[in-house]
């Protein structure tokens, strides 16, 4: 079989440049104050980057939902996500201090301490990390290789997967990883391709980990699918999943699980769905 690869529009790194360029004679942002802290940690960082030009990147993105990716305002460079990890780790560092916690703690200050670590859950460590719970915010989108569909293959591609994930209302993740009977199941029907066998699982990654209302991924993952896939015949279903906003704190349900799910083109069929999520 030929492979295919989707096109994802990545921006080429210069492009970063030559829009923060333009906009140097502009108000460089809110976070003035913290430039002198920033720059010598950049520098030690990239020594042979140019900082204004990151800072000012930085200082004009804009923001966007705790849901979407940062492609949705025209991308980031390494360095600017690196300033804005450094930004986040120091007001993380501020809020610490704020609810009296000893940061001369050898088990939370330190030059890589506590906030370095929890920057870094939320952050990711830079644009290729897809290991974080919030790095689906930044990590850059997975290349979706596929195949020409040359049997012509009718019947649904079906795979379970694993969710991790976080509650947009807590920050608190919610996931199949904690319970046993919890599961993830995307099911697809090609039309004219068929996707790379680890590919569901790489989208599913990159849209999960970040901030969510289960039944809205439900539908993001059916969307991603659906676009890489081009058929609208994808059936979600994440079956029995433990959210620890309710489970570590409210509430404290050990019993609490939720199941959603999302189906279009032939899923509208019950018995196809009851068969494919039985797999």
């Amino acid at each position: 079989m030929k492979e295919v690869v989707v096109k994802t529009g990545k921006k080429n790194p210069s492009d970063y440049i030559e829009r923060a360029k333009d906009l140097r004679s502009e108000n460089e942002g809110q976070f003035d104050y913290l430039k002198d802290f920033v720059v010598k940690r950049f520098e030690q960082k990239f020594p042979d980057k140019d900082f204004l030009t990151s800072w000012i990147e930085y200082n004009h993105l804009q923001d966007f939902k705790i849901s979407d990716n940062v492609e949705a305002v025209g991308g980031i460079s390494e360095q600017a996500h690196y300033i804005m990890r450094v930004i986040t780790e120091y007001h993380i560092n501020q809020a610490f201090k704020a609810m009296k916690i000893d940061m001369k703690d050898p088990n939370v200050g330190g030059e890589k301490g506590t906030p370095y670590r929890v920057a870094k859950m939320y952050c990711g460590d830079n644009l290729n990390d897809d290991s974080e719970l919030l790095s689906g915010r930044w990590s850059k989108r997975p290349d979706m290789a596929s195949f020409p569909n040359e049997s012509g293959q009718k019947y649904p591609i079906t795979k379970r997967v694993d969710i991790v994930s976080v509650c947009s209302h807590h920050t608190a993740p919610f996931s199949t990883l904690f319970r046993d009977g919890s599961y993830a199941v995307i099911s697809y029907i090609p039309d004219d391709k068929v996707l790379g066998i680890s590919k569901l699982q790489r989208i599913v990654d990159w849209v999960s980990r970040r901030g969510h209302l289960q039944e809205n991924l439900t539908k993001m993952i059916y969307d991603e699918v659906s676009t890489a896939a081009e058929t609208e015949s994808v059936y979600v279903k994440l079956s029995g999943l433990v959210h620890t906003c309710e489970s570590l704190r409210g509430t404290q349900s050990n019993e609490g699980a939720f199941t959603s799910e999302y189906y279009g083109g032939g899923f509208t069929d019950y018995e196809l769905r009851r068969e494919v999520s039985s797999q």
